[in-house]
C-alpha cells in the first residue's frame, strides 16, 4: 500500500467521508493510480475527478472524485452477501471496491467501450477480483441474466429510473445513480424499491458526471424527494 493512498484515505475521513470501515478496508487494498490515465497518474491521490481512459483526443472514461464515489457506495448500504450491478465499469475502481465489500456476494459490471473494458479486466486480474464479472453492453439496460440485484450503482448519468432497471431490482433493493438535468447538473439520487410498483426517491448530492448518450432531462427529477409508481410502463409521482 502506497503512503499516498493512505494519505488520501485519511484526508477523506478528516473531511467527514468514509464512515463505513468496510469501504476504507477495500480502498486500503487498492491503488487509485492503477485506475487513472498515465497522463494524470501523479494526481491520483487528490480528491478530484480524473481522466481514466482517452482515445484520439476523446474522453472515454473518467475516475469519479473519491469523496463522491464513497458517498454513493455508502448510500447503497452494502451487505457481504449482496448481488450488485455496477453500470459504467470504466477502468474498474468502483467495481473493485464493491467486490471487496461483497465478500460472499458478486458484482456484475457493465461497460460499453471495449477498449476501456480491456483496461478494467486487467485491473480485475491485478487485484484477483474473482467475484467480479465484466460484461460488454449498454448499462442503461442493466444485465437481466443475473437479475434481480440487491444493489445497483451507476457512475454515468442516466435520464432517470427506467422500467428495465426497476425490474432488475429486488424489492427492498437500492439503486444510486446520477441523473441528467443538464451537462453541468447531474445530481446523485437514491432509489429504494418498496414493492412491486413503487420507488422512494431522494436526491443525495449535487455532482457532474459523464452522461449516457441520447439522454433527455425528465421533469420528475426537478424534485428532491418524492415517490414514484410504475403504471402502464411509465413512472408517475404519487
Amino acid at each position: 500500500m502506497r503512503k499516498e493512498m493512505i494519505d488520501l484515505i485519511r484526508y477523506l475521513k478528516k473531511l467527514g467521508y468514509l464512515k463505513d470501515p468496510r469501504i476504507e478496508a477495500a480502498m486500503m487494498e487498492l491503488d487509485r493510480a492503477d485506475f487513472v490515465s498515465s497522463e494524470v497518474r501523479d494526481r491520483a491521490y487528490e480528491d478530484i475527478a480524473l481522466l481514466s481512459f482517452g482515445s484520439s483526443g476523446k474522453v472515454c472514461s473518467t475516475s469519479t472524485q473519491p469523496s463522491l464515489l464513497v458517498t454513493m457506495i455508502e448510500e447503497l448500504g452494502m451487505r457481504d452477501e449482496d448481488r450488485v450491478l455496477d453500470l459504467g465499469t470504466g477502468t474498474g475502481f468502483c467495481a473493485c471496491i464493491l467486490g471487496k465489500m461483497a465478500k460472499n456476494g458478486s458484482v456484475i459490471t457493465v461497460e460499453k467501450d471495449r477498449e476501456v473494458a480491456f483496461v478494467a479486466s486487467r485491473n480485475f486480474e491485478r487485484y484477483s477480483m474473482k467475484n467480479v464479472r465484466l460484461v460488454i453492453g449498454d448499462g442503461r439496460y442493466g444485465y437481466e441474466s443475473d437479475a434481480p440485484y440487491d444493489k445497483i450503482i451507476s457512475t454515468v448519468a442516466l435520464s432517470g429510473m427506467s422500467e428495465v432497471l426497476f425490474s432488475q431490482m429486488k424489492i427492498g433493493g437500492r439503486c444510486v445513480s446520477p441523473i441528467y438535468r443538464s451537462y453541468m447538473d447531474t445530481p446523485v439520487f437514491l432509489f429504494e424499491r418498496t414493492d412491486d410498483t413503487t420507488l422512494r426517491v431522494s436526491e443525495v448530492t449535487g455532482a457532474v458526471f459523464m452522461v449516457a448518450e441520447d439522454s433527455e432531462p425528465d421533469p420528475l427529477y426537478r424534485n428532491r424527494e418524492f415517490r414514484l409508481r410504475l403504471t402502464d410502463g411509465r413512472f408517475q409521482i404519487i
